[in-house]
């Protein structure tokens, strides 16, 4: 007979073949309960594992607290496999990496931490941990440019991380740099758009797989060569945000009528997996284009002399 210890093993094992863990895939909390129960999982199994993920964060917590950083990832990430969705956990990741970085001095951990930062401020645009982590990252960034060949010393990090965490807050921290590139709502803008970014390259990814399903016949030949002329537009480097988003509107559009234009008595695996992960990019891009201009809005809010346009 299976037992619940059992059931949450094959629940974090899904979660992270998956990718979700990596942002590889996009899906809501509804689409994972689906794909749970479809598994065998009940409802009562379902808000166990929750509440299991919520008692995973308290002992995270706990962990962080008593300074013992590594544990606390390890334990942030089995939280996380159990419902990738629960708030404050990568926020806390990120926070442990930057620790981790300034008590060992060894800056090989401050890349993982902007990544996990970057990614919660992507869901989690409040997150007091990952602002904290960004504003910090920045400042020692400053100081590396305005000395160079000279290294910080480990006592002017755990300054700096004093100053943002105890001291004056974030918003003032960055704020009184007097220069908009440096604002806390311009750093914003700036991970959101890579994060589109991001987006664009998986669904530009898909297109070799997708060309691989069009007949040879003159539907086929227009269809291939308005992927190649859309894919023409991409290659240039001097696009906007807002005209790579356009092209990806028109792309995601070709990229459709070809995959759900296909007769469903011809479904092959391959085809459901292009279905699944087209409407994962997909939705993805819409989440972070309504994060971006969310992001501009407030830019735009606290700048006269620069705006962004949203998408």
């Amino acid at each position: 007979m299976e037992t619940f210890n059992d059931v949450i093993k094959r629940h974090m094992a899904t979660v992270k073949g998956m990718g979700i863990l990596e942002d590889d895939i996009n899906i809501n909390i509804e689409d994972l309960q689906q794909i749970s129960f479809n598994l065998g999982m009940t409802s009562k199994d379902w808000d166990l594992v929750l509440k299991e993920a919520e008692k995973r964060l308290e002992l995270a917590k706990d962990h962080f607290d008593r300074k013992s950083f590594r544990n606390c990832i390890l334990t942030c990430e089995e939280a996380q496999l159990l419902n990738p969705f629960i708030n404050g956990v990568r926020g806390l990741k990120a926070k442990c990496f930057l620790l981790l970085a300034i008590n060992e001095n060894d800056d090989s951990y401050l890349p993982k931490a902007e990544k996990q930062a970057q990614l919660t401020l992507s869901k989690e645009p409040k997150d007091k941990n990952a602002l904290e982590v960004i504003a910090t990252i920045s400042s020692k960034n400053r100081i590396k440019k305005t000395s160079p060949g000279s290294k910080p010393t480990k006592m002017i990090i755990i300054a700096l991380i004093t100053f943002v965490i105890l001291g004056m807050g974030v918003g003032m921290f960055v704020f009184t740099s007097g220069s908009s590139e440096d604002s806390l709502a311009y750093q914003k803008v700036e991970m959101i758009e890579k994060q589109l970014e991001s987006a664009f390259e998986k669904h530009e990814a898909l297109i070799p797989k997708v060309m691989s399903l069009i007949p040879n016949n003159l539907e086929g030949e227009q269809q291939k060569n308005k992927i190649k002329d859309i894919q023409s537009k991409l290659s240039d480097s001097n696009l906007s945000i807002k005209e790579k988003y356009e092209f990806h509107e028109e792309l995601g559009k070709v990229l459709s009528a070809i995959i759900y234009g296909k007769s469903s008595e011809n479904d092959t695996e391959m085809l459901k997996d292009l279905r699944t992960l087209l409407e994962g990019i997909e939705n993805r891009i819409k989440t972070e284009r309504k994060n971006y201009n969310n992001a501009v809005m407030e830019f735009n809010s606290q700048n006269t002399n620069s705006k962004f346009e949203k998408l």
